[in-house]
């Protein structure tokens, strides 16, 4: 049997066929996976349909003219990418194994026992019984005593489960939207976790009904159900991307979210979250490898400056806000990563991922439905994992706070609250008062930057929930089950969707000035070429831009043609001169780059960098004399920098004077030494005739990090040529090369 990503693989396939309106290959590839996995029932159909555009092309070919002949042929593209949802779904279903099927099979059992074989009226939903009878009780926004609320769970789940594991929606899910989207009995969050369902089923199988629904939710007046239906709507929009223009009344869905006020913000926000949350693993492995480890070396420092033993002080409140720069004094690099990620939070980047991972195991965690669920103060699961706490734990206090908060997702408040009740008491108090205390600062800076932007509330809504749905695509134990949306590109602004919803440049603009802070220089460069094409010209930040992200991608001849476009502006003169003379140089063509270098000497003739790079050319042209002089100069202004010995002891040695070089090795070899250290070393001992020294630092040289013989060899070779001008024996050369190679054992 093939792997789901195989048969999802298949699937993605015959849709891009179809779009591209290839329909005789789809065809054939859907038969082929009709004929694999033995789905006879679907056979008929599919020969059905080959029969229909068999006839439809002769009658087009011997030129009769039908006037219908679009609407079959559309009729039929719809037909086929129908047959192959079904095709997918049937050969996953033959899996036993899997929970999905499992539970689709339970459902359709608990149908047929209440006496319906197909879904058509809410009366033929096995639990309408249930529904009727939530609707007569008004539970409101309070929590129903604990056996209603039991029952009440029951239903809200049985409609989740029904809306999620439904292939495609009849009459009856129509009715049940409808009653789902009465403000008065179902409260916000219930109807968030309806619309989380609807995105689910539609990622896992294709319905134009799904998107109609989920776009009768983004019309709901709360903004969390808004929110979340908008971001359904997008990530499929992006997942079916190549077969929208193939469904009509998904256009006018499109035009229609075009005309709403402020779409394109909510887009930008969406979209921004969405490229972040690709960092989420970049992000975690930094913490485990670089964070974690060097705080755990810190520990008896922070203990002792910030007296952990006595945390908790009466005036804790008061006095909350140690000098971490003092804290972190001998471990500055640390502090800066702190400070980094202190950023990448407030941005909505995924910080908490690690931290949270490990607490997904509660049984709460087992129900899909939970990984969806908005937290909210009002709560009987929170009561229920807060029951039986201390008096002076103030619960509601802590929850409200934790609610407010907007740095942590639903679904990491919900691990925290259950992992409090398994802490032991001390401990718990602890964590609650420094938490309690953080809350206030946050509450402080949420409501400046409310004040200051007023959709931030908006954006911590898509950040939240986005953060909620990689979790559950990451860490869900079924996760195998599902297509894992965020292991695709996920490149939102690359897609037909994104064009119709977006008009102008301003979003692109600042997605693109992401990738671009960021270093995600490919992406960048991909977004700015489209502005580009859309600005003419282009403007002059574009531009150098543009330079900039192929330089850092070291595209060099490409970064040279843009800066030398940026040059005809005249702006920025002093930058681009530098800029363009490193690509010159990179690009071994230091003659240009001396040319550019020269007058970036006359602009700020006090720049070391200027002068250490003016030094780089006449070594590359093997001017070693001049470059000394400027060399001389940094080392004047920088006399303990190790950079700036390392050519000048190259220069006297390519130079043949070989006491001065002998003493800048010596210098280096007691500071900083690299492996090309130790080996240019050897090079000047051996030209002194001190093979002993030489061999040992050859030997050094090796052990310092080459990853073979071989690899030493491909150095050595390099510097071939300078040996000979400093009277090295050619002949010795070979014989010397394979005595290192006895000494150190290491084979090509």
């Amino acid at each position: 049997m093939n792997t789901p990503q195989e048969i999802n693989q298949r699937y993605r396939k015959i849709n891009k066929l179809v779009a591209r309106q290839r329909l005789k290959k789809a065809l054939e590839e859907l038969k082929g996976i009709l004929l694999d996995s033995q789905l006879g029932e679907l056979i008929t159909t599919l020969e059905n349909l080959n029969i229909t555009y068999e006839s439809m092309l002769k009658y087009t070919m011997e030129g009769i003219d039908d006037p219908e002949r679009m609407k079959i042929y559309n009729h039929l593209r719809r037909s086929i990418l129908q047959l192959n949802n079904r095709a997918r779904e049937k050969i996953l279903e033959k899996d036993t194994t899997r929970q999905t099927s499992v539970l689709k099979h339970d459902f359709r059992m608990r149908q047929r026992l209440s006496g319906n074989e197909y879904v058509n009226t809410l009366d033929d939903l096995y639990f309408a019984h249930d529904i009727r009878e939530l609707l007569q009780k008004d539970y409101g926004l309070n929590s129903p005593l604990p056996s209603e609320y039991r029952k009440h769970h029951e239903t809200i789940r049985n409609i989740f489960n029904y809306l999620w594991l439904t292939d495609e929606y009849t009459e009856a899910t129509h009715e049940l939207v409808n009653i789902t989207l009465d403000h008065r009995k179902f409260p916000w969050h219930e109807r968030a976790l309806f619309v989380s369902a609807i995105t689910l089923s539609l990622l896992r199988y294709f319905d134009q009904t799904k998107f109609i629904l989920l776009h009768r939710y983004f019309l709901d007046s709360e903004p969390e159900v808004r929110e979340r239906s908008l971001t359904g709507m997008i990530l499929a929009f992006y997942q079916f991307d190549d077969i929208l223009p193939v469904y009509p009344e998904l256009e006018e869905i499109l035009a229609g979210l075009g005309e709403q006020h402020n779409i394109e913000k909510d887009i930008e926000a969406i979209t921004l979250q969405i490229i972040r949350s690709k960092e989420t693993e970049q992000i975690t492995k930094k913490l485990k490898e670089e964070i974690i480890p060097e705080i755990t070396k810190l520990g008896p420092n922070l203990q002792e400056k910030l007296k952990l033993d006595e945390l908790i002080p009466e005036d804790f409140l008061e006095d909350k806000n140690p000098d971490w720069s003092k804290v972190f004094k001998g471990s500055e690099s640390l502090y800066e990563k702190m400070e980094e990620f202190s950023k990448l939070q407030m941005e909505g980047a995924d910080v908490f991922m690690s931290a949270f991972a490990h607490l997904k195991n509660f049984s709460f965690f087992e129900e899909l439905m939970n990984w969806f669920k908005p937290f909210f103060p009002d709560n009987p699961v929170i009561d229920e994992s807060l029951a039986g706490e201390e008096h002076e734990f103030d619960k509601n206090t802590f929850v409200e706070g934790l609610f407010q908060t907007p740095f942590i997702c639903n679904s990491d408040k919900y691990s925290f609250c259950m992992n409090l009740r398994i802490m032991p008491a001390a401990q718990k108090q602890i964590i609650v008062n420094l938490f309690n205390a953080e809350l206030e600062g946050m509450k402080e800076m949420t409501q400046e930057d409310s004040m200051l932007k007023p959709d931030q509330k908006t954006k911590v809504i898509y950040t939240q929930y986005i953060q909620d749905l990689y979790r559950f695509f990451k860490l869900y134990p079924f996760r195998h089950e599902f297509d894992d949306l965020f292991s695709r590109p996920l490149d939102l602004y690359n897609s037909r969707f994104f064009e119709k919803l977006v008009h102008g440049s301003t979003v692109k603009e600042t997605i693109g000035a992401y990738f671009f802070e960021h270093d995600r220089y490919e992406e960048a460069l991909d977004i700015f070429r489209q502005l580009q094409n859309e600005q003419n010209p282009p403007s002059y930040e574009l531009t150098e831009k543009m330079g900039y992200a192929c330089q850092k991608l070291r595209r060099f001849e490409d970064a040279l043609e843009y800066y030398k476009q940026a040059e005809l502006f005249d702006k920025n003169k002093k930058w681009l001169i530098k800029k363009i003379a490193y690509c010159y140089r990179a690009l071994k063509k230091p003659e240009e780059a001396l040319k550019y270098y020269r007058q970036a000497e006359k602009n700020d003739p006090e720049n070391m960098y200027i002068q250490a790079s003016i030094g780089h050319c006449y070594l590359d042209m093997e001017k070693f004399n001049q470059a000394l002089k400027h060399y001389f100069k940094v080392e004047y202004h920088q006399p303990d920098s190790v950079k700036i010995w390392r050519p000048i002891a190259w220069c006297y040695f390519a130079l043949g004077k070989l006491d001065e070089a002998r003493k800048y090795y010596g210098k280096i070899l007691e500071k900083e030494p690299t492996r090309h250290d130790y080996l240019n070393a050897g090079h000047v001992e051996w030209a002194l005739n001190n093979r002993t020294e030489a061999i040992r630092l050859y030997e050094a040289s090796i052990r310092r990090g080459f990853v073979s013989f071989r690899n030493f060899l491909t150095s050595f070779e390099a510097d071939k040529p300078w040996l000979l001008k400093n009277g090295i024996d050619p002949d010795e050369i070979p014989l010397l090369l394979d005595y290192l190679d006895y000494r150190t054992g290491k084979k090509g």
